[in-house]
């Protein structure tokens, strides 16, 4: 081996060897880095969140409000007295005292008009239960970045940043910091909805199985879907903006005459809702409920959801069961009567003979049978006059773990098809070919 080749070879592994410690080095600091950050990482404030009595927000401009712990929850208590949206302080408190900063920017500044504390923007007291007893954090301006927010802790004179979302965090105003449900019920919990929208009025009662009857008079079944998408708005309904604190003049708002009037009841008692004109905007609707002091408004979609007629919350399903579900089946048909059974997973037929059943056909007639639905629902509750006396067709389908029954009948009158569940004292229409696939299905049985 010549000397240059010999020369070559040595830079060679000299360069492997501090290539790897040096891979080495900063595998061993990026490991050992996040232990060094979060061990140096300082609080913006050192105040456990339980241990806050209460918090003042006050603006550079605006009304100073301040929450207050009051029997176990937070009230507000300037600049009037009103019940707190609890989640809304609670996250504030978890926010504030998980924040750490970002830098110290100067930890002796001699002017603090430089960043914006001078007065400061925004201003946070806090009192205390345990040490320290009183704690204040003044908000500042943006940094020149905008990525940060200066902010300073009274009685410690560094500079801070902190990140830019928190202002938005920090920084509350009245309505953001007060209940704004527009129902107290607890909308799981309500059993009873009456509404009247222009005159057209309708009632969703609980039965005593736990199932929705739209209550006509009489009660037949309710939409469950429908009636859970109602359910649903009630559990969320919120106020957008607040119109008077005080029930004054309500006929400025549309109240007195109300478009929409919405009557709620359940184990945690009665409130009533109503919801008047537009706003100047034109997108909200002049609100109130019997149970609050305010007038408030509340968005287009609500009155949306209740402006429905009747026929719009019935059931249109003639049957609910699942295919998978079904142990026994009858039928009574032109062709005569004829029962089905599965046993261990093969279907049978017991009357008017006994011999097994093609599970495929059969699974194709229960789902033409589960497809039946209601085109319309007629006004008038006289059985005869829609065949339903003598119904050219009845089913009966046993299901489920606990043996669900559903009996449906189905009467012709001409070419027009009327039906009904065994439950139901009305009738519906279907149409005129809903039967085509039923009787099909049934053939090839």
């Amino acid at each position: 081996m010549t000397r240059k080749y010999a020369q070559t070879l040595i830079a060679l592994i000299l360069l492997t060897g501090l290539y790897a410690g040096f891979t080495y080095y900063n595998r061993r600091k990026s490991r050992e880095q996040p232990k060094t950050e979060t061990s140096t990482q300082q609080k913006l404030v050192s105040l456990d969140s339980a241990h806050v009595q209460s918090i003042t927000f006050q603006p550079q401009d605006g009304d100073v409000v301040k929450c207050q712990r009051v029997g176990g929850k937070w009230a507000i208590v300037e600049p009037k007295k009103l019940d707190a949206d609890q989640s809304a302080v609670s996250t504030l408190l978890s926010t504030l005292t998980s924040a750490t900063v970002d830098d110290v920017v100067d930890p002796h500044p001699t002017n603090l008009k430089d960043f914006g504390l001078d007065p400061p923007a925004y201003k946070l007291e806090l009192t205390s239960d345990s040490k320290p007893a009183q704690v204040s954090l003044l908000l500042g301006g943006d940094t020149p970045t905008g990525g940060d927010l200066y902010a300073q802790v009274a009685g410690n004179p560094q500079v801070v940043t902190i990140p830019t979302y928190m202002k938005t965090s920090l920084e509350k105003k009245l309505f953001d910091l007060r209940d704004r449900r527009a129902l107290t019920l607890d909308a799981d919990q309500i059993q009873r909805i009456t509404t009247d929208y222009k005159g057209k009025k309708w009632t969703l009662e609980k039965n005593p199985e736990g199932v929705w009857d739209l209550v006509l008079p009489p009660a037949v079944r309710a939409d469950r879907f429908t009636v859970e998408g109602l359910i649903s708005s009630l559990r969320g309904l919120t106020m957008q903006s607040i119109a008077s604190d005080e029930k004054k003049n309500l006929g400025s708002y549309g109240l007195s005459s109300p478009e929409l009037r919405v009557d709620l009841s359940g184990p945690g008692g009665t409130q009533t809702l109503l919801l008047g004109k537009k706003d100047k905007e034109g997108e909200r609707y002049f609100a109130a409920n019997s149970a609050l002091d305010s007038v408030f408004t509340l968005g287009s979609d609500f009155r949306t959801q209740f402006e429905k007629d009747a026929a719009d919350l019935r059931e249109k399903d003639l049957f609910t069961f699942s295919n998978f579900e079904v142990k026994h089946l009858e039928v009574d048909s032109p062709k005569g009567h004829q029962v089905f059974d599965q046993q261990k997973n093969q279907w049978k037929q017991a009357a008017p003979s006994a011999k097994n059943v093609d599970s495929a056909k059969m699974d194709t007639f229960l789902g033409a049978l589960r497809d039946l639905r209601a085109d319309s629902f007629p006004k008038g509750g006289d059985l005869a006059q829609y065949g339903l006396t003598k119904p050219a067709y009845r089913f009966v389908v046993k299901f489920g773990e606990k043996n669900q029954t559903e009996t449906v009948e189905i009467g012709k009158v001409g070419d027009q098809l009327y039906a009904r569940r065994a439950t139901d004292p009305l009738p519906c229409e279907l149409s005129k070919t809903a039967l085509d696939e039923v009787a099909k299905a049934l053939a090839a049985l």
